[in-house]
């Protein structure tokens, strides 16, 4: 069924900027619909659901004599996530690498490998999981994760909300990477269907494999000072690299190194 505008078929893009601007206006559609029930739901807050304790903790919802779903508040916003960054800009390097700039795979062949989640298709499958990756210090992939993202932000920096607030894209995920990674069929990266979403900013799960400095040039290309909600990675380090007395200080030097590239939030796992 189609749900989305029609924007062409695979075949029919001749560039790969010409499959981008397909792919940002399925985002502009959904994006818009979204935020019409993110709005719907915020009158319903304001008529059914009112918070009162919550109001009279939050500036200046007395002095205003206001519920902060009413606009008490002095700051009102939404926030919203930007899920799968990294498998956005995955599918799309492999993309724009074999099929647009090497001519190597068949756009029809590939639909057909996407439709069959790869059944029958692994030799494809394995040519995409082979092509450049996020997270491994690649300009050219870590551009296409910071301009899926920068697009997104920009997008929802034209929204507003019934009470004129702002909409903030916050850059990590929760753990809804897995519910929405099941619902989503497989994608031209090398992700078979219902695996999961890349987790928050970091790369997709097993691909960034140059080592922690070659993750944090990654990161510092995306525009962590445009997600005025936030943004978030999720570094996983072998017990081993922080071993002894260096261990600690190795860590703390890897943070201070990362908020200095303009790194957002990070969260380490050892």
């Amino acid at each position: 069924q189609q749900v989305g505008p029609h924007t062409g078929t695979l075949a029919s893009f001749a560039t790969f900027n010409a499959l981008y601007e397909a792919y940002c206006k399925q985002v502009d559609f959904f994006a818009r619909r979204m935020v019409y029930h993110v709005n719907r739901g915020e009158l319903a807050q304001r008529e059914a659901g009112p918070q009162p304790l919550w109001s009279t903790l939050t500036d200046d919802c007395i002095a205003r004599g206001r519920d902060i779903t009413d606009g008490g508040a002095i700051y009102t916003y939404h926030s919203i996530c930007f899920i799968g960054t990294a498998t956005t800009a995955d599918a799309m390097a492999a993309l724009k690498q074999l099929l647009f700039e090497q001519r190597a795979i068949d756009a029809g062949e590939l639909l057909e490998a996407l439709e069959r989640n790869f059944e029958g298709f692994e030799p494809l499958r394995q040519r995409l999981l082979n092509a450049p990756k996020y997270g491994n210090d690649n300009p050219e992939v870590d551009t296409l994760a910071a301009r899926v993202a920068g697009d997104f932000i920009d997008l929802m920096d034209e929204m507003r909300s019934p009470l004129g607030s702002r909409y903030f894209v916050h850059l990590f995920s929760f753990v809804w990477h897995l519910d929405h990674g099941r619902n989503v069929g497989a994608t031209p990266d090398g992700r078979r269907a219902g695996e999961p979403l890349a987790y928050s900013l970091s790369a997709q799960q097993s691909r960034d494999v140059e080592g922690i400095t070659a993750l944090m040039r990654s990161l510092a290309r995306l525009p962590h000072h445009k997600a005025a909600g936030g943004s978030a990675a999720i570094v996983e380090i072998d017990p081993v690299l922080v071993e002894g007395p260096e261990g600690k200080d190795l860590v703390a030097q890897l943070i201070m190194a990362a908020m200095q590239m303009g790194v957002g939030q990070l969260q380490w796992n050892v």
